[in-house]
């Protein structure tokens, strides 16, 4: 029989006092008790209120103390919705965390080092960056495959009483700029962006006498009506019959404006498909203006017309239709006139999909259509060649598997789709390290241990196996090359032979210590740096790796990111270093006023940068030319190498020996 919720409260007062009179080394104990019963009234909205109202009394009894959450100052609004889908107790102690901030903001619990005012600015990020979680009815049948259904209400019940209590019409300025960023950015996978656009079409009232509001508008518009045509006949029968009644020129501008919002957001609207579609069949002229294409993406278009409308036609669905934007970067990036690439995708097209794969994309298709696995991959293969920089790792512990995909799209587009054939008939990859292959069928374990799929087809066909090979090359190179870091030889043989053979890292595991870290830094600046390299740019991307930092610039671990190029800002002039991160999640706070940015300084889409000494006090790992090094190292002025080493020994330095 279910308790009722008297009894429920009565469980949780008795638990709470055994938590408060408990001696401090049965503390831990007491906690978790007192959290399976929390636990119980958190799954239902009468129980959440109960909490809300009993937290000035659980802050009280000490129950942050010692935990991760016990001092609101160094929580991150960004990393709220992890915690919360990690499971009990972390989503439990989170969730109270919420109704902790939540009371701090109505001044019903009062704390020293955080106000009233920051309480309220928690609340708005942390909404900003869970919004579509908040308005989230988990009804898709994916979120109960992945999540036990008392997590997920427990959740819904949390953002129900955020909800009531917080006016939603004050993060407007904040959602704005939120998209402002994704969109900037050019992810590959846009299910965040047009969640979030859905919510507050449904859920905010907009004024257009307001600027940010036509703007929030406008991003709406894109997606779910880009023309007055399309938000006229909303259902995409009733627009292809208005399609069917538009003159030659009506039509013209119709996929002229449908391409140019296209082209300004990185968005594709059902609208657009339907269009697509419909002069694929009758005016195939206008193709290449739904598509915006410049001068060089016509010229390709014009050279594989067929296969281009073969594409549209079998592959290019509903479910997939952001592969219309994937296809007009691909022919801008003129990848079919390359022609091992041409030869490479004319087979991927015609590829029977392993049983273990498609099983793989299918759990990854989060959308309300059907699509099948040859669908999913041609749409995927599509996004992630035109958009090189849109990888994401997603919450999986993949950036180099992220960083390599990124990397061969840019650089070796057959050698990514021949792969792709490979893994997605065979489950199955093959690589050499240092004269023995490496097959990951063989490998039983990488670093993921459960897979996020919410990635891009590619990704998900391909990181699995991935990761278990670079897991596999580590543990060679650990034994094989005891005493060095084994990023030194596994990086060339996982990327390809652009990654260059010198290399250096500030860390000594023989001596478990940072050393010679001057002389890492001159190397740096003196291999990418234009000032001090003799004005050469750089060729290829350069495998980094960099510490990770929060707010307060502690330590959380370390990130596998690419350095793309090192130039000034075109409005500041001021140097700055251009990276991929394939966990960007936008804007970010790494501690000491270093917050990477993905829009106003210069970056292109999908990059983010920051002042090169800023940049280069993350840097822990690095290829570079030794060739080309001479004493060019020995001329980096020793003010720049003090700069950057107080921001490392006052940051990440702080948790290593220095010799």
């Amino acid at each position: 029989m279910a308790l009722t919720l008297d009894q429920l409260e009565d469980r949780f007062l008795h638990s709470l006092q055994a938590f408060q009179e408990a001696p401090s080394f049965s503390k831990d104990d007491k906690r978790k008790r007192l959290i399976s019963q929390i636990d119980l009234l958190s799954r239902n909205e009468e129980g959440g209120q109960l909490l809300y109202h009993r937290l000035p009394e659980l802050d009280e009894s000490g129950f942050f103390n010692g935990t991760v959450w016990e001092n609101p100052n160094n929580l991150i609004p960004g990393l709220v919705r992890g915690t919360l889908l990690a499971g009990s107790p972390t989503s439990t102690i989170e969730m109270l965390n919420e109704f902790r901030i939540l009371n701090i903001s109505e001044g019903r619990i009062s704390h020293p080092d955080f106000s009233a005012e920051q309480a309220r600015g928690f609340i708005y990020s942390m909404l900003v960056n869970t919004f579509e979680l908040a308005f989230e009815d988990f009804e898709h049948e994916g979120w109960s495959a992945r999540y036990a259904d008392g997590e997920l209400k427990k959740i819904r019940m949390l953002f129900g009483i955020v909800r009531e209590r917080v006016d939603l019409q004050q993060i407007k300025p904040h959602l704005l700029e939120k998209i402002e960023v994704i969109v900037a950015h050019r992810p590959v996978v846009v299910t965040r962006i047009k969640r979030i656009l859905s919510v507050i079409s449904r859920e905010l009232t907009l004024d257009l006498s307001e600027k940010q509001d036509r703007r929030l508008s406008y991003f709406i518009n894109t997606l779910f009506g880009p023309t007055e045509l399309a938000r006229k006949y909303k259902s995409p029968g009733q627009y292809e019959t208005a399609l069917e009644n538009l003159d030659a020129d009506a039509l013209r501008r119709e996929c002229q404006e449908v391409g140019k919002m296209m082209v300004d957001t990185g968005l594709v609207s059902e609208h657009q498909l339907v269009l697509l579609q419909f002069v694929r069949k009758y005016h195939t002229d206008m193709i290449p203006e739904v598509l915006a294409l410049n001068a060089h993406g016509r010229a390709d278009y014009e050279r594989h017309q067929d296969f281009v409308h073969q594409v549209i036609q079998d592959f290019i669905v509903p479910g997939n239709k952001q592969a219309v934007y994937g296809l007009a970067r691909v022919l801008q990036r003129n990848i079919f006139s390359q022609k091992t690439a041409w030869h490479a995708i004319n087979r991927l097209v015609k590829i029977k999909v392993h049983p273990e794969v498609a099983k793989r994309l299918e759990q990854g298709n989060l959308t309300r259509f059907d699509l099948s696995p040859i669908q999913s991959l041609i749409g995927g293969i599509l996004c992630v060649l035109g958009l090189p920089l849109g990888v994401r790792q997603g919450n999986n512990p993949t950036c180099q598997s992220a960083r390599g995909i990124s990397m061969w799209s840019r650089y070796a587009p057959a050698k990514l789709i021949n792969m792709m054939i490979d893994a997605a008939t065979t489950n199955n990859v093959v690589f050499r390290y240092e004269g023995d292959q490496i097959k990951s069928q063989d490998v039983t374990e990488g670093l993921t241990q459960q897979f996020d799929f919410q990635l891009d087809p590619v990704s998900i066909v391909l990181v699995p196996l991935l990761d278990k090979v670079y897991n596999e090359m580590m543990k060679r190179a650990g034994l094989k090359h005891f005493g060095k870091d084994p990023h030194a030889s596994v990086n060339p043989a996982f990327y390809g032979h652009w990654i260059q053979t010198g290399f250096r890292s500030v860390y000594n595991p023989a001596l478990h210590a940072v050393e010679k870290y001057d002389e890492f830094v001159r190397i740096f600046y003196a291999s990418f740096h234009p000032d001090y390299n003799g004005g050469h740019h750089l060729i290829y991307p350069v495998p980094t790796g960099i510490f990770i930092t929060d707010s307060s610039a502690q330590m959380l671990g370390y990130h596998a990111i690419s350095l793309l190029r090192i130039e000034t800002a075109p409005e500041s002039e001021e140097w700055r270093a251009y990276f991929f991160n394939p966990n960007s999640q936008g804007k970010q706070d790494w501690g000491q006023g270093i917050q990477p940015t993905v829009w106003g300084n210069g970056e292109r889409h999908g990059e983010s940068s920051l002042p090169v000494d800023e940049f280069v006090s993350r840097v822990y790992a690095f290829h570079f030319n030794e060739l080309r090094l001479e004493d060019k190292h020995q001329k980096v002025p020793a003010g720049t190498v003090s700069k950057v080493t107080k921001l490392s020994k006052e940051s990440w330095g702080r948790k290593y020996r220095w010799i």
